[in-house]
């Protein structure tokens, strides 16, 4: 049998069940053949061909609207959704049971028997989009284009030919040739000539391998890729080879674009949010030019307007559309248990049915079937109509394709040979079919073993180019490489496992040529033993005991810093017009939450279900390369930072049952735990010189060119398998840093500082002002707008609060839940109950759960400072011991607690007499004590305790500091005070300008910031909510003042309190200082004391401030006040020795000396550098 189909028109709305706001201009498939030898079936090819598809597609609004093609277009794609929902409905009513044992069918014989001579042979296709829409001056045209794509029957030499009847393995040949996609911008247009046209100049603009259109700029160029299947239908039995091998090859992919390109990209996704906006209103839109039909323009504004948004919600809550569609409700929902009971309706109940289906929405049509589908059970009544209607709402391709029609209930629905068989063929012809395919009826469930592979589909891809370039024909600003990507698939069906491998073999980036080189970005620079990046994904892995492994290695890579690629990539990417953030977004918002949904879905699968979670993830050290200015010489000085390697591994439980008798709870709860073991070894921080051997020193664990010491980091991150478990912390990090050793001379420090300053910066867009930004993002979400509502919408669309599409209040309830989401409906055949889980997620929400608990320490801080002589003499040494954090996150709260163990600043440059280091900071050693302790707590106020456990406070900080000794050293102070002013780079004007500039910027946005924070504590009802408090206590700390003769003075300040707190009507701010005593030190003097405390204080000190304490009622209300300031100042005795103040005001003439020589000094240089450059 021959079947030949020519010139067959493509429908206008054959786009609509994508969901997107385009239609088909001219569409067309030139040949479809399919060619059936039904006498020779298993001798001759079956061949099916399709030759020519040519679509030209086009904006919504570029076609003039047609109220009689709209409606009917409506209507198709209302029952497409229906009958979507009634199929998830019953996938949904069949998940629960029970599967059955794979089994050797008929249809599988008789598939594999089909595709055994089937050759399928696809050329000429082209689909393109214009766009003269979003830019009229600059028109686009989209567009994919192939070649051929063939499917042919094999022998075992790969030779096309036909398969005998003997022959037990099927080898099939795929080939594509010359798939490619453009992008033309300021493209000529194919849609405004005749359909005839059109379709010839799709025609001509196909690519093929010997000629290649040049009027299109493709963003990939033709891409040629062959595959090679191997089908043995015997392999399970035999279990020698698999059962399904296919192995397919992709010479190379060329993905090429241009700025152009790129920023009509931009316009396109915005341009679609537009025209998924004007969906609403297309039906009034005038099909005249703006110019001199202004009235016609403002009557489409102002109709669209009226009857979208006014009329419309006026018609939906007036009593009249109310009655009626609760009559057309319970009308329709009366018709529709006709049509469950009554095998075969009238033609007037059909109509009926048909008429209630176009004025009614697809969500209430839904919920009147399955309120009727409830009742008819309640009822006791078998739903006859069930299956002929659903046949009758599918075509002859419905059945042609083998979708499934639903059955009775207790009819069997999976069988191996349809009845149809036995009904058509007498025994004899049937055995023949059996044996030509292999089947027979007495085929046993198959059990396999456990360690066969059945398929195997392997993907290499030999080369992968990706670039970027500002124009066409110009060098490119950017180049990437991958060679040799291979992912290979393994399923073993006995097991029920599943394996994933990808490789990358190597991966080269190149950027913008610049004086007669090409630099390099990035390279592998790891052994050829194995491959740069390695990636394996296993469910039921063989060699571990888990359920899923994930496995992960990584060579070494090199990364070396371009600034002008990087500069001209930030140039490419900005698109200097300051679009809105949310034009670019909405348009594909809801896709992504579509996508959300379905992720957020699978992973509470995978956690109900309790999946362990294999993870080995290691990558070898890679490292980054900074050149000084910018661009890569072997004469220039490079800062080298070494990322480290990284390991990130499992940690089982292998060796005791979590159900073991002899675990305590404890024990058993610290189980209940997925954990990994997260190690970073030998991160690193380089400065090296161009005659110094820097990869050699990276192997190294100290160096003269090391600024930062390799050091090491260990994390263990734990995720709960139990969820809602007030005892169990979802996620718990703890981690520590055992030494942090930064080592710098005052010519490295120098040297960093030039490099920094000499790489140029990528220039920021003037285009959009930090404050537009700031209100774009700022602005209030609008509602998305949903285009399954528009394309399957009424006059009666469900609103949101919308109750007359239901009988009762408990109905409505019932409702409400699932108003949002009507095309995605699970409700079962007899489920009328709520939602079960309405009542546990009330009662979780009191719950208070801890989402986090993270700990991390680091052991140890070490900062030297040295000079460069001859060799690097140590000046300074400054050391932190023990610095911490500890945070609980839970529902209702947040705690942090920090702390500081102690703390050491040593000047090493010319120690005492014993030899020793000067101890310009110190604290006193007292075990169990801190030096430092901050907590921080952040309450909900929300919360169920808000009120009880933290006394209506939002926020609150207590700092406690014991107590510190400072050595004022006047030499060592000099000495670091010139080390600091010779290593910091003087600012140059321009850096001025620039600071002044962004110190201008960030004071608007704090200006504007304190007036939104203005009136939001304007308006606030809360008088008792005490939004921030805090409160500080430091013990003491010391400062001894001396020079290398003698000790000068001594200063003791004591007991020094603070506490802020901070409501909406008021702000209160107290401190206290208990004692400040100043000692002369000199051993001869009889007053010691030179300033004392006579009393119990220094200074008691409170201020008061209200906001809007008053207004023009209470203005004339003395009682009614801005602020209340109190000051209370104790006695201070100070004593007055003449020695003692000069000792001190030498002391500080030291560092005026010092000023006027370093501004001398730095005038001289100033004045030497302008004299060079004259």
């Amino acid at each position: 049998g021959n079947v030949v189909l020519d010139n067959l028109k493509i429908k206008e709305n054959a786009l609509n069940d994508l969901d997107v706001p385009f239609k088909v201009k001219a569409g067309q498939i030139d040949k479809l053949t399919l060619k059936i030898p039904w006498k020779n079936l298993y001798s001759e090819a079956v061949v099916a061909s399709l030759d020519g598809l040519n679509l030209l597609v086009v904006p919504e609004g570029s076609i003039q609207y047609d109220a009689e093609k709209e409606e009917k277009q409506l209507q198709e794609n209302k029952q497409k959704e229906l009958l979507r929902i009634e199929e998830a409905l019953q996938k949904a009513a069949m998940k629960d049971k029970p599967k059955e044992e794979k089994k050797d069918s008929f249809a599988e014989k008789l598939a594999t028997q089909i595709i055994k001579n089937l050759q399928i042979k696809i050329t000429s296709i082209h689909v393109r989009y214009e766009d003269a829409i979003t830019d009229p001056s600059r028109p686009i045209s989209v567009g994919v284009t192939l070649g051929e794509l063939s499917l042919q029957t094999a022998d075992e030499n790969w030779t096309p030919c036909i398969l005998s009847d003997t022959a037990k393995i099927i080898y099939k040949l795929v080939r594509l040739d010359c798939l490619c996609g453009y992008w033309n911008v300021n493209s000529l247009l194919f849609c405004g000539n005749t359909r005839e046209q059109i379709l010839l100049q799709l025609k001509e603009g196909i690519a093929s391998s010997a000629d290649e259109p040049k009027n299109h700029d493709y963003i990939f160029k033709p891409i040629s890729a062959s595959a090679k299947l191997c089908i043995n239908p015997s392999a399970e039995t035999e279990l020698n080879s698999p059962k399904i091998n296919l192995d397919v090859e992709v010479q190379s992919i060329d993905i090429e674009m241009t700025k152009p390109q790129y920023l009509s990209i931009i316009d396109l996704l915005e341009s679609v949010d537009y025209m998924v906006r004007n969906v609403h209103y297309r039906k009034y839109k005038p099909n005249v030019p703006l110019h001199k039909n202004a009235n016609k323009w403002w009557k489409y504004a102002i109709a669209g307007i009226l009857q979208v948004h006014v009329r419309r919600k006026y018609r939906m809550w007036s009593w009249d559309n109310i009655k009626s569609h609760r009559q057309n409700l319970k009308a329709y929902k009366v018709a529709y248990k006709s049509k469950l009971t009554q095998t075969k309706l009238s033609e007037e109940a059909l109509k009926q049915l048909q008429n209630l289906e176009k004025s009614l929405d697809i969500f209430n049509i839904t919920l009147a079937r399955q309120q009727a589908h409830v009742e008819v059970i309640r009822s006791g009544h078998k739903m006859l109509g069930k299956k002929g209607s659903e046949k009758q709402s599918g075509g002859w391709f419905r059945g042609f394709w083998g979708r499934k029609e639903s059955k009775k209930k207790g009819e069997e629905e999976d069988k191996s040979v349809p009845e149809s068989i036995n009904d058509l063929m007498t025994a004899e012809e049937k055995t023949k079919l059996y044996t030509a395919i292999g089947y027979s009826e007495s085929s046993h469930n198959l059990t396999l073993p456990k360690e066969y592979v059945a398929n195997v589909i392997s993907f290499k891809l030999v080369a992968t180019s990706i670039t970027i370039r500002e124009e066409p024909n110009v060098p490119e600003i950017l180049n990437v490489q991958m060679i040799d990507l291979s992912t290979s698939v393994f399923q073993r069906p006995g097991a029920k496992g599943l394996k994933v491998e990808a490789r990358l073999e190597h991966w080269y980036v190149t950027g913008l040529k610049q004086q007669n080189t090409v630099p390099s970005l990035m390279a592998s620079v790891g052994g050829t033993e194995s491959s740069l990046l390695s990636v394996c994904f296993e469910i039921n892995p063989e060699e571990s005991k888990a359920d899923q492994l994930l496995s992960v290695q990584s060579q070494p890579v090199e990364l070396i810093y371009d600034a002008q690629t990087i500069n001209s990539l930030v140039e490419f990417f900005q698109t200097s017009r300051g679009l809105d953030l949310e034009q670019l977004t909405s348009a594909t918002l809801l896709k992504l939450e579509e996508i959300k949904e379905k992720t957020a879905t699978g992973l509470s699968y995978v956690i109900e279900t309790r999946k362990t979670f294999d993870l080995r993830i290691n990558f070898k050290p890679s490292y980054l390369v900074i050149p000084q200015t910018g661009f890569y010489d072997v004469n220039s000085n490079l800062l080298i930072v070494d990322f480290g390697s990284l390991q990130l591994n499992s940690i089982s439980h292998d060796d005791q049952k979590a159900t073991s008798p002899s675990l305590s709870l404890e024990e058993i709860l610290e189980r209940a735990y997925e954990k990994f073991d997260v190690e970073l070894r030998s991160v690193q921080l380089l400065f090296s010189k161009p005659d110094q051997d820097w990869k050699s020193a990276r192997k190294q664990c100290s160096s003269v060119q090391h600024i930062l010491q390799p050091m090491d980091v260990k994390v263990q991150l734990s995720r709960a398998i139990v969820e809602k478990d007030t005892r169990i912390p979802k996620f718990k990090v703890s981690g520590e840093l055992p030494l942090l050793h930064v080592r710098m001379s005052d010519q490295k420090i120098k040297s960093v500082f030039e490099i920094a300053d000499s790489i140029p910066l990528p220039l920021s867009s003037s285009s959009r002002s930090p404050m537009k930004a700031k209100i774009s993002l700022a602005a209030k979400p609008r509602k998305l707008f949903d285009p399954h509502l528009v394309a399957v919408g009424s006059a009666a669309s469900l609103e949101g609060d919308d109750s007359s599409s239901l009988e009762s209040e408990e109905e409505f309830c019932d409702a409400k839940e699932e108003a949002d989401l009507p095309s995605k409906l699970v409700m079962g055949a007899g489920d009328a109950q709520p939602y079960p889980g309405q009542k546990e997620d009330v009662e979780s929400l009191c719950e208070e759960l801890t989402d986090l608990q993270l700990k991390f320490e680091v052991k140890e801080v070490v900062v030297e400072l040295t000079r460069q002589e001859d060799q690097e003499k140590p000046l300074l040494a400054f050391s932190v011991s023990q610095l911490g954090t500890e945070v609980n996150i839970r529902t209702f709260h947040l705690t942090s607690t920090s702390y500081l163990k102690k703390i050491t600043l040593d000047y090493c440059d010319s120690p005492d007499a014993q030899n020793q280091k000067l101890h310009l900071i110190s604290c006193t050693d007292m075990p169990g004590s801190d030096l430092l302790k901050v907590e921080y707590i952040k309450a909900d106020k929300n919360g169920p305790h808000f009120k009880m456990n933290y006394n209506n406070t939002e926020q609150m900080l207590k700092v406690t500091f014991s107590s510190l000794n400072f050595l004022l050293h006047a030499k060592a102070l000099l000495s670091t005070i010139n080390f600091l002013t010779v290593v910091v780079p003087s600012a140059d004007m321009s850096s001025i300008d620039r600071d002044r500039e962004t110190k201008s910027q960030q004071q608007e946005q704090e200006l504007n910031k304190g007036v939104t924070s203005k009136s939001v504590l304007k308006s606030s009802k809360d008088a008792d909510l005490v939004v921030f408090k805090m409160f500080a206590v430091m013990n003491a700390f010391n400062v001894a003042v001396c020079d290398e003769k003698c000790n000068i003075a001594d200063i003791r300040v004591q007991g020094l309190d603070a506490s802020a707190s901070v409501q909406s009507k008021q702000m209160e701010v107290s401190a206290r200082l208990r004692d400040i005593v100043v000692t002369d030190v000199d051993s001869k003097t009889l007053h010691k004391k030179a300033v004392s405390i006579v009393g119990n204080e220094v200074f008691s000190f409170n201020i008061t401030l209200y906001q809007n304490g008053f207004d023009d009622e209470t203005y004339v209300d003395m009682s009614k006040v801005d602020g209340k300031i109190t000051l209370r100042v104790g006695c201070i005795q100070i004593i007055y020795l003449h020695k003692f103040v000069l000792s001190l005001l030498n002391f500080l003439n030291n560092f005026q000396a010092a000023e006027e020589a370093l501004s001398a000094a730095t005038a001289q240089a100033a004045e030497k550098a302008a004299s060079s450059v004259k």
